[in-house]
Order: C-alpha cells, then structure tokens, then sequence
C-alpha cells in the first residue's frame, strides 16, 4: 500500500466518522442556514455518487470485468439519476414552487444550455461518421 493511499484511506474513515457526528448534530439541533446546509447537501451527494462509482470500478477490476463496461453503466446510472431529476423539477415548476427567482435557476440554465450544445454537437458527428461509414460502403 502507498503513502498516498494510507493517507486517502485515513482521510475516508477520518470523514466518515465526522459525517456520523454531524449526522446526529443535525437531527437534534437548531436547523443551519438553509443556503449552507442546500451546499452541503450537494457536496455530499457529489461524494457519495463518486464513492459508488470508485467502487463499482474497484469491483469490476476485482472480477476482472472490463471497465468499460462499468463506465457505460455508470453513465447510464447518471442519466437514469438526471430523468428523474428533470421529472421532479418539472413538476416544481408546474406546482410554482421552482421560478426564475430561485436560487439556483441562473446556473441550472446555463448546465442545461451547455449540456444541450454537447448533446447537438455529439448528435451531429455520429451523422457525420454515419454518412462517411455509408460513402465508404
């Protein structure tokens, strides 16, 4: 085992008991700041879904499973987690409680408008290598 990785593993279980603490702090005190603790809660879901995927990976190099495939399911795995996201957004928004003075939307906005021009983007190479791939036959 490397020095890096006595360290990581330190700092793993160093968090994890930390987490247990503030996880019994905040069921039995005064509610935080709500930005800090919406920031938090982003943090932690970002954590926890990349925790999964390193161990998903670990897993697959256990079992001599090529990666790729693992990758493949953990972007399926994402795009499963964002449709459902999007489902309960909309209906946010339908129920008014999600508007352009939410705290959040500017930003949203943006990842959405960037994620479409990736999504055109890709679209229009798979057409492009297609076309090629049909001239070629």
């Amino acid at each position: 085992m490397t020095k890096n990785h006595e360290i990581l593993t330190f700092e793993i279980k160093h968090l994890s008991l930390e987490l247990r603490r503030l996880e019994e702090r905040l069921k039995s005190e005064t509610a935080p700041d709500p930005v800090t603790l919406n920031e938090f809660r982003h943090s932690v879901d970002n954590m926890r879904l990349t925790a999964w995927s390193v161990s998903e990976l670990i897993n697959a190099e256990r079992i001599k499973k090529n990666p790729d495939t693992v990758l493949a399911f953990l972007s399926s795995e994402r795009l499963r987690r964002f449709d459902q996201l999007v489902k309960s957004l909309c209906a946010d928004i339908e129920r008014g409680l999600i508007t352009v003075q939410t705290n959040g939307m500017q930003s949203l906005c943006e990842s959405v408008t960037n994620l479409q021009q990736r999504l055109t983007q890709s679209a229009r190479q798979r057409t492009h290598a297609y076309k090629v791939k049909e001239a070629a036959s």
